[in-house]
């Protein structure tokens, strides 16, 4: 196993201060306004997508588990919202609503994690 840099260190930090931070939102939100079966639901589809793949990269701060996590993410959303959610509806029926806001949570995602890794790596002369 080769050894973590102080990048990787200071990555892993920040995402898991990152998540944890999204974490605390979450449940704010849940315990103040409501998110769960309340019209305010797509916020949580988009905190989902841009919280959940800086779990992912926390756990090495390498770029391979940043996209790791953002695939996952992207698969467990958009398979929860076009198959799972639609097996307890009498139609087949898509929340385009909370589909977008949980893309729009990874798109962002993935601007923070380009602004840091842009942020973080030396840069080369």
């Amino acid at each position: 196993m080769s050894k973590i840099t102080p990048q990787e260190k200071k990555t892993m930090l920040y995402s898991w201060l990152f998540f944890f931070a999204g974490c605390a939102l979450v449940l704010t939100l849940q315990s103040t306004i409501g998110l769960y079966f309340t019209t305010h639901y797509f916020v949580a589809h988009f905190l989902l997508g841009l919280f959940l793949p800086f779990a992912f990269y926390g756990f090495a701060g390498t770029k391979g588990l940043y996209w790791v996590g953002f695939f996952l993410t992207l698969v467990f959303h958009l398979g929860y919202e076009l198959w799972e959610d639609q097996l307890t509806r009498p139609s087949y029926i898509v929340d385009w609503d909370q589909v977008v806001s949980g893309l729009v949570g990874l798109a962002m995602s993935y601007v923070i994690y380009h602004w840091w890794e842009k942020a973080i790596k030396p840069r080369l002369s």
